[in-house]
């Protein structure tokens, strides 16, 4: 389904002349400024080419919106180059902007030119999704609708629970966009405070330990629910102070006291480390990943807490990993690291 279609066009004096199409893509997240505040740029770029421009509603994996256009080999190339100009900024600016970062992230993925915004704001962290849709769907319908160009934080540059939004455009665009998201956060808030009532329980539990409530991909928790008939939630990790995060329970206050003490019984089951194990400082980043994605992929199909010493703490080229969990669990990690070590030194 095609979206931002121009108005039909007819072009004055080449009636009798074939159209010929071109195509081009843009970044998705540049798709509000070609078309415009309710479709008024788009409409311009027409004017102004004598061309047919469609917006279509094809996005390719590197979130890159497809553009058809319609009409002589002058007049695509014309509202090609429009389109570029206007993508660049130069139109409004003269030249090229300076660029402001690179987004990074998923979305979008490739390296793209930024300009400082004329409104920055902050949403929670877990509002994020809300404001950006299925693969991107609620951003580039504000985009459209408004004319701005939305920027979403990546939620690992949360601070305090909340992320930067930064609007580009004229004001009237940035306004309206900011107006659109701000009423969709505080009608989702609204709409939990209704859903949801106060925990019947609440405990502080330390942040190395919450995967061991959690367990392999859910399931621990998962139990804990089925067995007790209540609805567990743990605050995310960038919500942590001094290590700690809050454990809500909510249900029947007899069901939650139950579940709070299975939980306890968990946390108890060992303060000191189940499991110790060697292995070659070299081998360390291929077990924590970039970023620490490796090391948090292990920890959350195993259940388990990992710590790896750093590599200044090595002995004899060594360093100690330890493992806190279950006796399961704590297997399952080493297994994992064993098995990433030795499809490593296979590939040597």
């Amino acid at each position: 389904m095609a979206r931002g279609r121009g108005d039909n066009m007819e072009d004055e004096g080449s009636t009798d002349m074939p159209a010929s199409e071109g195509t081009m893509t843009v970044p998705s997240f540049r798709v509000g400024r070609i078309i415009g505040r309710r479709g008024a740029k788009i409409r311009e770029l027409q004017d102004r080419s004598r061309a047919k421009i469609d917006v279509t509603d094809e996005v390719d994996e590197d979130d890159m919106t497809l553009i058809r256009i319609s009409g002589s080999a002058d007049q695509i190339d014309h509202a090609k180059s429009l389109i570029s100009r206007l993508i660049q900024n130069r139109d409004e600016m003269g030249g090229d902007a300076p660029a402001r970062r690179d987004r990074g992230g998923d979305r979008p993925t490739r390296n793209q030119e930024f300009y400082e915004p004329n409104v920055s704001f902050q949403v929670p962290e877990d509002k994020c999704g809300l404001v950006i849709g299925s693969r991107g769907s609620k951003i580039r319908e504000i985009q459209q609708e408004t004319g701005a160009t939305i920027d979403v934080g990546r939620r690992d540059t949360a601070v305090d629970g909340f992320v930067t939004v930064s609007l580009t455009g004229d004001q009237e665009a940035c306004d309206a966009a900011e107006k659109i998201i701000k009423d969709l956060v505080i009608e989702s808030q609204n709409k939990d405070k209704i859903e949801k009532p106060p925990p019947s329980e609440v405990m502080d539990v330390s942040i190395d330990l919450t995967r061991r409530i959690i367990g392999p991909m859910g399931a621990t928790v998962r139990d804990i629910q089925e067995r007790t008939n209540t609805e567990i939630e743990i605050a995310r990790r960038s919500t942590a102070v001094n290590g700690i995060v809050r454990l809500s329970i909510t249900g029947d206050a007899k069901d939650a006291a139950a579940a709070k003490r299975i939980i306890q019984d968990i946390l108890d089951e060992g303060d000191a480390p189940s499991l110790v194990m060697m292995i070659e400082e070299r081998f360390c980043g291929l077990i924590i990943g970039g970023r620490g994605s490796k090391i948090r992929q292990l920890q959350d199909s195993t259940g388990t807490a990992i710590k790896i010493d750093k590599k200044s703490e090595a002995k004899d080229g060594k360093v100690q990993v330890v493992i806190s969990g279950s006796e399961s669990q704590c297997a399952a990690a080493q297994h994992e690291i064993n098995a990433i070590i030795a499809e490593s030194q296979d590939e040597l």
